[in-house]
């Protein structure tokens, strides 16, 4: 038999979206194969130290992984030699990152540049496409210059709210007001008129300093995931959203989960590719690697508006992207089997 992979699992982190990562963390530790893995667990509090704990899967969801005898863990990096040591001085060997890190200080790009400069190997989108997954804003942009359909928007600093008051008024309403960087549709508000902008940009500002604000788009939530194999982009099935409330939010999302997920859509065929032609374009240009999913709007008259790109997409068993895989024949297990094998052969190759 071929010895255990030491795969390190990070969770939590200090973002906005920390509940998230342990549902997401969860769901992966539950999925892991033990005859093919040794699971270093390492848990990130919400101040961002680094803790290595035993807790079970169950714990960690319920945020009880964190007790008086986790060690602490020091990471010593070097080019293309690192070590992780706990606080009595003993080393780990770890021989993949696995971060399932949602939002800001794990998801965009700024633990993917840490582990890029010293050439260690992780799963999932590198710095450049989890930074741009992450601001909204700049995807948008990117999409756009490439000839993808976006809702009209626009970005700003909040400071600057009151220089640009007058020119948000081209926009149409309602309007989404959210944070440019964030995920899990934290901190976003509808607004139906102008009245509402400033309070809209004051919940979105408790996130991020830069606001976003776009048209809302009238019609339904669809997406697609893609998996990078040995043999090229796998691409699942097309899903769709049906809400119970006006948006997609967070309460619809992890509380009130009374949205159903239609899974796969049953939408005419040449939407369906239409999307994923789609998602494989959005792909290319963010130079993602690993797993995204890619969000977007379908309106009623067919046609298909970008809204956002998901570097590390919820990964609980029941997760819209294990969801669309499964329909394309790829278990969740065989999912997080690849992500490690083309990490290792990215890290080879780096």
């Amino acid at each position: 038999m071929n010895e255990k992979l030491n795969v390190a699992v990070l969770f939590g982190g200090c973002s906005d979206e920390y509940s998230v990562s342990l549902h997401s963390a969860a769901g992966v530790l539950r999925a892991l194969d033990p005859e093919r893995y040794t699971v270093v667990k390492i848990g990130i509090d919400p101040q961002g130290d680094w803790f290595l704990t035993s807790a079970s899967a169950a714990e960690i969801e319920a945020d009880q992984w964190h007790t008086a005898s986790d060690q602490r863990l020091r990471l010593t990096l070097a080019r293309s030699d690192f070590e992780l040591k706990d606080e009595t001085g003993e080393s780990m060997d770890v021989d993949v990152f696995f971060p399932v890190l949602h939002g800001r200080n794990g998801e965009d790009g700024t633990l993917q540049g840490m582990l890029e400069l010293f050439h260690i190997p992780f799963v999932g989108c590198g710095m450049d496409a989890s930074l741009l997954g992450m601001d909204k804003a700049l995807s948008h942009q990117l999409a756009r210059q490439n000839g993808i359909e976006v809702s009209p928007f626009a970005v700003f600093a909040y400071s600057e709210i009151d220089q640009k008051r007058e020119s948000l008024k081209r926009l149409h309403l309602p309007c989404f007001v959210k944070p440019a960087r964030g995920g899990s549709s934290i901190g976003i508000t509808k607004i139906n008129t102008w009245e509402e902008l400033d309070a809209a940009c004051a919940c979105a500002a408790k996130h991020d300093r830069r606001i976003l604000i776009e048209e809302a788009v009238s019609g339904e939530e669809i997406g697609c995931s893609v998996l990078e194999t040995p043999d090229g982009l796998v691409l699942g099935a097309v899903d769709r959203i049906h809400l119970n409330s006006d948006f997609f939010d967070y309460e619809e999302k992890y509380v009130d989960t009374h949205a159903q997920v239609e899974c796969p859509a049953q939408l005419p065929d040449f939407v369906s590719e239409q999307m994923r032609r789609l998602a494989r374009k959005l792909w290319e240009i963010h130079h993602c690697q690993g797993l995204v999913r890619v969000d977007c709007f379908l309106t009623p008259d067919q046609r298909i508006l970008f809204n956002e790109i998901n570097t590390l997409p919820g990964m609980t068993a029941t997760s819209r992207y294990p969801r669309m895989m499964g329909q394309a024949g790829i278990p969740f297990e065989t999912i997080l089997d690849t992500l490690i094998e083309e990490a290792l052969r990215r890290g080879k190759n780096a």
